[in-house]
């Protein structure tokens, strides 16, 4: 049974307990016992959405004991109970669909905060890993870069030092430059995942 005939079978079922809550007999009546029977097999077939309301039906018992009144009595609350677990079925339902209609979760991938680059980077002769160099080496290399760079004039250079000095020497930044550089290039554009 897919989505759309559950739905409308519950909403069946739902809207014929005000006519059921006045049959005199309750429990004991032969439509009433119907009806369970054939809700119980709905609720069956309609899967883990239809788990809670199932439990509910399977805890619908006609009172042995007591006088008429309290019989009638309990009879009207489960009916009312039982109408408001499946409306709230049918709401649960239509906001969240079935899991059975679903595929498996999707998958993700790494958060961004976990995607590492893997390499190793040429320095002269020399073969560095990404892991083995930090955020805060990587900048004070462009402060070494741009003391030594004929691009930029002193009057560009004053901003640039202030800038990445300020952020070198913040205690509050440390453990954040403290990573490595397989971190930093884990979010270059070319690595994220679409």
């Amino acid at each position: 049974m897919n989505t759309a005939e559950l739905l409308q079978a519950l909403r069946n079922s739902a809207d014929e307990i005000p006519s059921l809550k006045g049959i005199k007999d309750g429990m004991g009546h032969p439509h009433v016992k119907s009806w369970k029977t054939k809700l119980e097999d709905l609720l069956r077939e309609g899967g883990s959405a239809c788990e809670k309301a199932l439990r509910s039906l399977r805890k619908f018992k006609c009172a042995f004991s007591g006088n008429e009144f309290i019989k009638n009595q309990t009879y009207l609350t489960q009916m009312d109970a039982m109408e408001r677990t499946l409306r709230q079925t049918i709401q649960t339902i239509q906001v969240l669909g079935r899991p059975e209609d679903k595929d498996a979760l999707p998958s993700w991938g790494k958060p961004k905060s976990q995607q590492l680059a893997v390499g190793h980077l040429m320095v002269g002769d020399d073969e560095i890993a990404t892991d083995e160099i930090s955020i805060s080496e990587v900048l004070a290399c462009l402060v070494s870069l741009a003391e030594d760079s004929n691009h930029l004039l002193p009057e560009m250079r004053r901003p640039l030092f202030d800038h990445l000095n300020a952020i070198l020497s913040s205690e509050l930044l440390q453990p954040f430059l403290n990573q490595k550089l397989d971190a930093l290039l884990g979010h270059w554009p070319e690595f994220q995942t679409k």
